[in-house]
């Protein structure tokens, strides 16, 4: 199945229902169908409930908290832009919003890559991205997004990304968007590139999915975007849970999951206080709605700082640029 631009996302049609995360396209903006929501029974293996931290006005928090996103797509100068009504249409625009929501840094990729049907378009959308990162310098670092169909360039521009433009991250892949399966071959050799240059991978998965990359490559350093994915209540702890047994594995908030209430307060109690990540999905969702449920969060004060900022802080140290 496809939406009217013609990208296959049957399945992450079904994680759209009950979540506001984006579809996938840009202006004209789809048409999609919401589901209702339903209360879900509480889960049985529930770990202890975090302590929670003294309650203070948010004008007297707001300098305390550090926010740092691990998950932005930032719009292409040829006007490509992942939003069901696009209002932030330019880099500059997209900036600006993220000084409104509070987010001081962040980890950008673009939609260009995203869409690239060609090397030439992926390899010019990672080109975007450095030049963002030095007129911005400090503020971002650059992700590079390559489609292992095209494998013999997609190494090369792993290495140029990391050893030209000083990249740390691959991703968010996301295999709907080509489409391949993580199955391939050459999927293989990305993740086997990706750890010969000490760089963080980022890739968009179902729980199934999740399950053979974690055995399959237990060599990588991985992040996996989104708390929940299109089966919802049903795979939400699994997937928590599946990070939680693998150190070298990551989760940020982005897009499903993070506001159901409850599930970060269970994922910082299952998986530890140190590898749950703030990620927003912006320019897709908005990066104030997450920061908001962290800071309003059942966790510690140092828990908070943890998600927010130093988590993925202490993860960039340990590659290479």
């Amino acid at each position: 199945m496809s939406d009217t631009h013609g990208h296959p996302h049957a399945w992450r049609r079904q994680f759209l229902k009950r979540s506001f995360t984006f579809f996938g396209a840009f202006a004209p903006v789809s048409r999609f169908v919401k589901g209702a929501q339903k209360p879900e029974p509480a889960h049985p293996a529930a770990p202890s409930p975090v302590r929670a931290s003294t309650a203070e006005p948010h004008s007297r928090n707001e300098a305390r908290y550090a926010a740092f996103d691990a998950h932005l797509h930032c719009p292409s100068a040829s006007g490509q832009v992942w939003q069901w009504h696009p209002v932030t249409r330019t880099f500059e625009e997209f900036v600006s919003y993220l000084d409104r929501t509070g987010v001081q840094r962040g980890i950008i990729n673009s939609v260009r890559c995203q869409e690239a049907k060609t090397p030439a378009e992926f390899i010019a959308g990672n080109r975007e991205v450095a030049r963002y990162v030095e007129k911005y310098k400090g503020r971002f670092l650059g992700a590079a997004v390559v489609n292992p169909l095209f494998i013999d360039e997609a190494l090369r521009e792993i290495e140029d990304c990391h050893k030209q433009l000083g990249f740390v991250w691959v991703g968010e892949l996301c295999n709907y968007m080509a489409p391949f399966a993580y199955t391939i071959k050459e999927f293989e050799l990305l993740v086997a590139e990706t750890v010969k240059m000490n760089m963080v991978l980022d890739v968009h998965t179902e729980l199934e999915e999740m399950e053979y990359i974690i055995r399959q490559f237990p060599q990588a350093t991985i992040v996996f975007p989104h708390f929940g994915d299109g089966h919802e209540y049903d795979h939400i702890f699994k997937r928590i849970d599946l990070v939680a047994q693998h150190p070298n594995c990551y989760l940020d908030t982005s897009g499903y999951g993070h506001d159901r209430m409850g599930m970060l307060e269970y994922a910082v109690g299952k998986i530890g206080a140190d590898r749950v990540l703030f990620g927003s999905d912006f320019s897709i969702n908005d990066p104030s709605t997450v920061i908001a449920r962290i800071r309003n969060s059942f966790l510690t004060e140092e828990q908070k700082r943890k998600v927010l900022s130093e988590n993925l802080q202490r993860l960039l140290k340990t590659v290479s640029a």
